[in-house]
């Protein structure tokens, strides 16, 4: 396991390791899960607008798809802003 690919780690022991990489899978899962409902939650309400049919009608499928690539850019934006930050934290 020797590292695991992450910095900072190495020096565990391989159980200290695959916990760490364990609990960090879990929080990535959380929070992607949580991105993911945000996402569904913001998108629903603001592009359905009837449930007279079991399908989306064309605006709401337009909105919908707007909606989520405004919020996947959004959502990529923000990481990329917080790496540079983290970044310049680190130097």
């Amino acid at each position: 396991m020797a590292g695991m690919g992450m910095p900072g780690i190495e020096g565990l022991s391989s159980r200290d390791q695959h916990a760490v990489m364990t609990h960090l899978n879990e929080m990535t899962l959380n929070e992607n899960m949580t991105m993911y409902n945000n996402l569904v939650e913001r998108c629903f309400g603001e592009c359905i607008t009837s449930f007279r049919s079991k399908t989306l009608d064309k605006p709401e499928e337009d909105c919908i798809k707007r909606c989520v690539q405004k919020y996947m850019s959004f959502s990529s934006r923000v990481a990329q802003r917080f790496q540079e930050k983290q970044q310049q934290m680190a130097k």
